[in-house]
C-alpha cells in the first residue's frame, strides 16, 4: 500500500451520492474534495441551474459555530459525513443559447468515512505535514519493493512466450519506533506529493487503536521534541489486513503558512554525536516525559502558547514567549504548593492591613471615583509580582537564572505594552525572544525530566549545556 491519506481518495473515487446535502444547492451532479494551498478541505460541486439552496443566509460579521453537515453514502454501503460546511460562493457561467451547470465551492471542517461492516481496527495512522526528511539523521530505515511482470508473446499461434518478472527496492532512512505508554508507534518522515500538495509529508502509525487523546499528546510531545510544528490532517484506521476501517480528514492549522518557515530547533540534543541525530533512547525518553505530563502541565495550551510565540516578529515575540512561561509556571505552581507565597504578607496581615488602607483612602481630600480606582488597585496589591515567581520556581527547580535572561524577562512587558524596539537596541530585542525561547525550553525540561540537557541556541555552535545553567552573558556591542 501506498503512504498517503486515505479519506480524500474514497470520497473523490468511491461512487458517493449525496443522502443530505445540508447548506449546498442541490440536486447535486457531481462533486470533489481536495485540498488548498493552506491545506483547506475544499469542497466542488457542480448543480444544475435550477438548483436551489436551503441554508441559512446569515449575515456577514455573524460569529458562530458552523455545524452544518453533508451526508453521503456509496453504493458498498459506506457512510460519510462532511462537517463544518461553509458554503463560499456559487459560479455561473451562460454562453450565447446555452446555459452550463453552476459550481459551488464550500469550505469543509471535517471529513470522515466509516465501514460500518468493516473488522476491527488494528492499525491507526496520523497523517502530518512539515515532517521533514533532512536535516534529521533518522535510527530506522524503511524499504520500499515495486515488482513488476511483463510477458511477450512471439508468433500468436505457434510461436513461444517469453516472461520476466522484475523487482525495484529503495531503501531510506527516514523513520524511528518508540514505545511509551505500552503502546508502539512508528514515526515516518515520507516523499514529498507536489500533486497533492504535500510539501513535507509524514505519518505516525500506531500498532492497535489508541484514543484520540493520547494520539494528540504524541503529536504534541513528538512537535515540541523535534523542534518542528507538525500540522495535522487526519486519520486513518486499518484492520488486520489493512483495509480500510474508517478515515477522518480536517482542515489543516499551520499558523498562516508561517510553520514551514521554522527550521528544526529540537528542544534537547536527541543524539550522542551529532546534531539533528535521533537516538531512539533519548528520544524515546523526551516523548515519553511530555506525554506523561501533558495534562497536569496542560501542554494543549502550552504548545499552542509556544509555537505562535516562535512565528511571531521580534518586537512582540518577547511578550508571547513570556506569556507561555507563565502559563508553564502557573501549572507547576498549582501542582506543588508552597513553591511561591501566597502574597507579600500572610492572609490574616493582609486583611487587617488593606482595612487600614481602605479607611485611609475613605478620608482622604480625593473625589469619590478616585477613591474607588484606588480601593480596586487593592485587590491585587498584596500579588506576588512575575519576577519573583519565576526566580521562586527556578529556585525550587535548582536552576540558574542568567542576568541576560532575567533582563528578557523584566523587557518582556515593554513588547506587551506596544513599546518599540530602540533604534540600535534591534540585536538585544532579537537576543531577548531566543532567550525567552531557551528559558521556556529549560523549565519544561527540567518540570518534566525530558533530559539532562539543552542546546543554548543564543550561543555561536549551539552548545550543548546542563538544564541547570543559564546561556552566558553577552555584551551586544
Amino acid at each position: 500500500m501506498d503512504l498517503s491519506e486515505e479519506c480524500l481518495e474514497i470520497l473523490n473515487h468511491g461512487v458517493f451520492e449525496v443522502t443530505d446535502p445540508g447548506p449546498l444547492h442541490t440536486p447535486i451532479n457531481s462533486f470533489s474534495l481536495r485540498r488548498d494551498e493552506n491545506l483547506k478541505l475544499i469542497l466542488e460541486t457542480e448543480v444544475p441551474v435550477t438548483a436551489r439552496s436551503s441554508a441559512v443566509d446569515h449575515a456577514p460579521g455573524t460569529v458562530r459555530m458552523s455545524t452544518e453537515r453533508v451526508l453521503l453514502r456509496n453504493i458498498g454501503g459506506l457512510d460519510a459525513e462532511l462537517f463544518g460546511v461553509v458554503p463560499v460562493g456559487l459560479k455561473m457561467r451562460y454562453t450565447r443559447g446555452a446555459e452550463h451547470p453552476h459550481r459551488e465551492g464550500a469550505q469543509v471542517h471535517i471529513a470522515r468515512t466509516h465501514n460500518g461492516a468493516g473488522a476491527p481496527a488494528i492499525y491507526t495512522i496520523d497523517w502530518l505535514e512539515n515532517l521533514p526528511r533532512s536535516p534529521f539523521l533518522w535510527p530506522a530505515m524503511s524499504r520500499v519493493v515495486t515488482t513488476s511482470k511483463s510477458m511477450r508473446v512471439i508468433s500468436l499461434d505457434d510461436g513461444i512466450t517469453i516472461a520476466q518478472d522484475s523487482e525495484r527496492q529503495q531503501m531510506t532512512w527516514n523513520a524511528a519506533k518508540l514505545t511509551i505508554a505500552d503502546t508502539t508507534f512508528y514515526v515516518c518522515a515520507l516523499e514529498a506529493d507536489d500533486q497533492a500538495k504535500r510539501l513535507k509529508p509524514g505519518c505516525i502509525i500506531f500498532e492497535g487503536a489508541p484514543d484520540d487523546a493520547f494520539r494528540k499528546k504524541v503529536r504534541t510531545a513528538l512537535a515540541l521534541g523535534l523542534g518542528v510544528y507538525l500540522i495535522d490532517l487526519g486519520t486513518t484506521h486499518y484492520d488486520g489486513e489493512w483495509n480500510v476501517v474508517s478515515t477522518l480528514a480536517r482542515s489543516a492549522y499551520s499558523p498562516g503558512g508561517r510553520a514551514f518557515d521554522l527550521g528544526p530547533n529540537e528542544l534537547a540534543p536527541l543524539g550522542s554525536q551529532f546534531r539533528h541525530e535521533l537516538n531512539p533512547a533519548r528520544l524515546t525518553r523526551l516523548v515519553g516525559a511530555l506525554t506523561a505530563a501533558f495534562d497536569e502541565l496542560d501542554l494543549a495550551n502550552l504548545s499552542w502558547a509556544y509555537w505562535h510565540a516562535c512565528v511571531a516578529t521580534p518586537h512582540i515575540a518577547p511578550a508571547q514567549f513570556g506569556a507561555a512561561i507563565e502559563s508553564l509556571q502557573n501549572a507547576y505552581i498549582k501542582s506543588r504548593p508552597g513553591v511561591v507565597p501566597d502574597g507579600w504578607a500572610p492572609k490574616s496581615a493582609w486583611r487587617a492591613l488593606r482595612g487600614t488602607m481602605a479607611a485611609a483612602i475613605d478620608g482622604s481630600d480625593v473625589s469619590d471615583d478616585a477613591k474607588s480606582a484606588l480601593k480596586a488597585k487593592l485587590v491585587s496589591l498584596n500579588t506576588v509580582d512575575q519576577r519573583t515567581r519565576l526566580k521562586a520556581v527556578m529556585a525550587a527547580l535548582g536552576m540558574q537564572l542568567g542576568a541576560d535572561e532575567e533582563r528578557a524577562w523584566r523587557r518582556r512587558n515593554k513588547a506587551a505594552h506596544g513599546a518599540p524596539i530602540p533604534e540600535g537596541e534591534e540585536l538585544a530585542g532579537i537576543r531577548d525572544m531566543k532567550l525567552l525561547r531557551g528559558l521556556l525550553g529549560r523549565l519544561l525540561l527540567r518540570i518534566t525530566g525530558a533530559a539532562e540537557e539543552y542546546i543554548d541556541y543564543t550561543s555561536p555552535r549551539f552548545p550543548y549545556r546542563p538544564i541547570a545553567e543559564a546561556p552566558p552573558d553577552v555584551a551586544l556591542d
